[in-house]
């Protein structure tokens, strides 16, 4: 109750912030030597004033020595961990000390004004005010503390003065009551101001430090990839200056991306496109691991950076070791997905002028190519990729022109029943000449569409100009139009292929569809759909390139096919070997046995033609033949055969 009573009444609140409380902790730390040293002095200067000396043994000086001694202990002599509730504890101490130390100076003081003339009540008067201001200013950082002598030492004392006959001790008095009252008023408007400062002073170190951690959030989340992790193409570039700075040190950087990822991502949606990607980066970094540095550079690419490699072989062999862990099939869901990349290595070499965009440069080159070699979905930049890489690159800016769709142009290559000799389809085939690039083949230009996602568009174009020119021919010819794995995945091309043919007038008995198996890979339950839509409507269905590297027997078990094209490089081989006339003629007897016609590529020679007829294909197409030819000449020759068979 006393406890609680003193700390209202001197207003030592505990309860402040924890800085208010560190700062005035701090400030008593040092001002507490400095406050007793003040009482012993002003107090040996009481005794030597009314007594004449200092008495040997137990006084008021001695006391507050010891006082000081213990609290010195106290302050700096236990422990040195000085947590929150620590410093609290100190300071209420301090209020207790300073209560019994001003008690015991005031109970001195009223026995000598009690005694003595006036010159020694003068100077207990004149001592005692000194020791109770200089203690208070002593102690302003706990103000609490610091008005305690005011209240014990200088109001006791001037009340006995005033009482007091000698008017000098009353005008005495008076003065020690008024200084004390504005003592206490500059001690609780000093500590009012001191607290305003430390708070204010907190809140902008808070602020400073909000601002701090938002920066650097703000940096990380300016080079990270939100999806996966990873550094981002800022952080990856910056990395790769570094690098390139090291002007003594050979490296190698990497540029990674996944073939077909847009029919996955619009196929399945963008949330099974976001785990795959964050798969193929947990993969990479596992693969990587302490030796290099992985970044997500955007979409469906990955950059790596590999200081420990230096050469070409190394960088291919970790190529194989990438691509390898990579491809592995990803489970997303209850779906299982098929999955391939392509890598492109760039090396930084020693006495090269390097720099990170001629590094990227590399490694993109090198990129490309791997995309254009199948058997190699890893390759290291050499030179002599410049240049078909700044043709492709003149593709791609062609492409991307204006109506490009009206720059390309349609012949048809024949399919030729190798009994009869009879023309029974005819294939659309797609030809562009640039007037910069010349002759464009579709091989060059199809793949390079679909990667700027143009292919979709064109192919549709090439759909409906080659339905318009078939509605011409006699009913007996069909056409055969080869659909992208774009449109095989979409989840209306089927609907899309049937309008088409509506409105072109065409039947759909009078189409055959070829699909190769690469285009049947990323979404075999989408593809199986919409092929058994057109088939339904009576559309052929012709599975392409039947042996070309992808050959599965699960496919012909799994769809249902009604003509199967072989690859011309079966034929080719045939024609060289007996394994492989034997592997020729296994495939075209499957197909009989299937019940599903044969239609063999590339027929380049009569000895070509002579060995199909013996084997029993069924069908064939090639220049030995008859070539690709126009849309005139189409309509030509078949007017002039049906004006013979009249």
């Amino acid at each position: 109750m006393l406890h609680r009573l003193m700390l209202r009444l001197t207003g030592a609140d505990f309860s402040a912030s924890k800085a208010v409380i560190e700062e005035r902790y701090a400030s008593l730390r040092k001002q507490v030597p400095i406050v007793y040293l003040l009482g012993f002095v002003n107090l040996a200067g009481l005794e030597l004033a009314t007594r004449g000396r200092i008495s040997p043994g137990v006084n008021l000086p001695s006391f507050i020595a010891l006082c000081g001694l213990i609290r010195m202990w106290q302050w700096f002599g236990v422990g040195s961990d000085v947590t929150q509730e620590v410093m609290i504890k100190r300071m209420r101490q301090t209020v207790w000390f300073a209560t019994l130390v001003c008690g015991v100076v005031c109970f001195h003081c009223l026995q000598l004004l009690g005694t003595g003339d006036t010159a020694s009540r003068m100077a207990v008067m004149l001592f005692g005010g000194l020791t109770a201001i200089g203690v208070a200013y002593g102690l302003t950082a706990l103000p609490g503390a610091g008005i305690i002598p005011l209240l014990l030492i200088i109001i006791p004392i001037s009340i006995v003065a005033l009482v007091s006959d000698d008017v000098h001790i009353i005008w005495a008095a008076l003065g020690l009551v008024t200084v004390s009252g504005l003592t206490i008023r500059l001690l609780l408007t000093h500590s009012r101001h001191l607290t305003a400062l430390i708070n204010s002073r907190s809140l902008i170190a808070h602020e400073q430090e909000v601002a701090n951690q938002a920066h650097r959030e703000a940096m990380i989340a300016a080079t990270t990839d939100f999806l996966t992790g990873l550094l981002n193409r800022r952080a990856f570039v910056s990395a790769l200056e570094d690098m390139v700075k090291d002007q003594d040190g050979a490296f190698a950087i990497a540029l990674l991306d996944l073939d077909r990822f847009k029919i996955t991502n619009d196929t399945f949606g963008h949330a099974t496109g976001d785990e795959l990607l964050c798969e193929v980066a947990a993969r990479l970094v596992r693969i990587v691991g302490s030796n290099g540095l992985v970044a997500r550079l955007g979409g469906d690419e990955f950059g790596i950076i590999l200081p420990k490699i230096s050469r070409a072989a190394e960088a291919q062999a970790f190529g194989s070791e990438i691509l390898f862990e990579v491809n592995q099939p990803v489970m997303v869901g209850d779906r299982k997905l098929a999955i391939s990349a392509c890598c492109g290595f760039g090396l930084s070499r020693r006495g090269r002028a390097n720099s990170p965009s001629r590094l990227m440069a590399d490694a993109d080159i090198a990129l490309y190519r791997a995309k254009e070699s199948p058997e190699a979905r890893a390759a290291v930049f050499e030179l002599r990729m410049e240049a078909p890489h700044r043709r492709r690159c003149q593709i791609e800016r062609a492409l991307q022109a204006p109506g490009i769709e009206r720059r390309l142009r349609l012949c048809f290559q024949p399919i030729v029943d190798l009994k009869s000799g009879r023309v029974i389809a005819h294939e659309a085939l797609a030809r562009w000449t640039d007037e910069e690039l010349g002759p464009v083949s579709p091989a060059e230009f199809v793949p390079i569409a679909e990667q700027l996602n143009l292919i979709e568009n064109i192919n549709d174009h090439l759909m409906r100009m080659a339905f318009s020119e078939a509605r011409a021919w006699p009913d007996n010819i069909r056409l055969s139009f080869n659909l992208s794995a774009v449109q095989l995945h979409s989840n209306v091309s089927a609907k899309a292929v049937l309008k088409a043919l509506k409105a072109a007038g065409l039947p759909a008995s009078r189409l055959q569809v070829e699909v190769t198996e690469t285009a049947l890979l990323a979404d075999f339950e989408r593809a199986r759909a919409n092929l058994n839509t057109l088939r339904a409507a009576g559309v052929l269905i012709v599975l392409d390139d039947f042996g070309a590297g992808f050959a599965s027997i699960g496919y012909l078990r799994e769809l249902q096919f009604d003509q199967i094209k072989l690859d011309g490089g079966l034929v080719t081989a045939a024609l060289g070997s007996s394994d492989g006339k034997r592997l020729l003629a296994a495939v075209i007897a499957l197909c009989g046995i299937l019940g599903v016609s044969s239609v063999a590529e590339h027929i380049e020679s009569e000895e070509a033609l002579e060995l199909l007829k013996e084997l029993g294909c069924s069908a064939g197409q090639g220049f030995w033949l008859k070539p690709p030819v126009g849309p005139d000449e189409v309509r030509s020759t078949l007017f002039a055969s049906a004006l013979r068979a009249a």
